[in-house]
């Protein structure tokens, strides 16, 4: 063999020299390109709408999760939470919540104690019995979240403003409202009896003065006078079954049964429990 192995194969200063050839042909073409005018303003164009497009296209993405639809199934996902984390412990086990747990839950959901002891009041409200266990339940509840009486009176108000909201004001006499309009109103009598027991309750609301005012809030709220307060007024808990009210409204019976509607009924709405809560 005449020649040298090495003298057949390009030597790397020659590929290398290839290369930086290549680089500099491809640089003198993008540059004479871009010289001309008609090119040079085609790359602003397309420059500005891929901007563009990509700036619309975040601007959908946080509209999307800032709108309100999204927002509210935010609140209803971390509101299921926090009933699916509670739930386990009432009635068997509420000795074993303690400070820590429900300090556990309200920062897993992003909320305060004073929000989730709020929340899940209203979903027993709704969902439970009233009870003398509901009411154990609801203690225990309520020292693990070390609320104070100022906080429950808040509690307890916001609680009624969301049902009044809900169900409408308190009617007794529901002889001229639809059947529908009529089982609300009697929802509503429900959740004004519950609140004002819970208010009355010295467990509950330690400061006697502090419940006095939240007593005559509730009724504010519901636009109840003392009078039904007092026909309302619940003086012991069944061991098993819910606070009845329809023996003291009056009415049912001249209920229609059609589709009317009354201006009560467009009060609804239309939210899930947890949702609401």
């Amino acid at each position: 063999m005449g020649d040298d192995a090495t003298d057949l194969a390009p030597t790397k200063a020659k590929k290398s020299s290839q290369k930086k050839g290549i680089q500099q042909q491809v640089t003198k073409s993008i540059q004479k390109a871009y010289e001309n005018e008609g090119i040079r303003n085609l790359s602003y164009v397309v420059g500005f709408f891929l901007a563009g497009t990509l700036g619309w296209s975040i601007y959908k993405v946080y509209r999307r999760s800032t709108s309100r639809r999204a927002v509210r199934k935010k609140t209803v996902n971390k509101n299921v939470l926090v009933i699916e984390r509670l739930k386990p412990f009432f009635p068997n086990e509420r000795e074993s919540i303690t400070r820590n747990v429900a300090k556990g839950i309200a920062r897993s959901a992003g909320f305060t104690t004073q929000e989730v002891f709020r929340k899940y009041l209203r979903y027993k409200m709704v969902e439970e019995p009233f009870t003398g266990a509901f009411v154990e339940d609801i203690l225990a509840l309520k020292k693990a979240c070390e609320l104070t009486p100022k906080q429950m009176s808040e509690i307890l108000s916001e609680s009624a403003t969301r049902m009044v909201k809900k169900y409408g004001t308190l009617i007794l006499d529901v002889s001229e409202l639809t059947k529908s309009g009529a089982e609300r109103k009697m929802v509503a009598a429900q959740m004004f009896s519950k609140l004002c027991y819970l208010a009355d309750l010295p467990a509950l609301v330690e400061d006697q003065e502090v419940a006095t005012e939240t007593g005559q809030k509730l009724k504010e709220l519901f636009g109840a006078t003392d009078e039904d307060y007092a026909r309302l007024r619940v003086d012991s808990l069944s061991e098993n079954s819910d606070v009845s009210v329809l023996e003291k409204m009056s009415g049912f019976n001249k209920t229609s049964g059609g589709g009317g509607s009354d201006n009560e009924d467009n009060n609804e709405d239309n939210t899930s429990e947890a949702g609401g809560v």
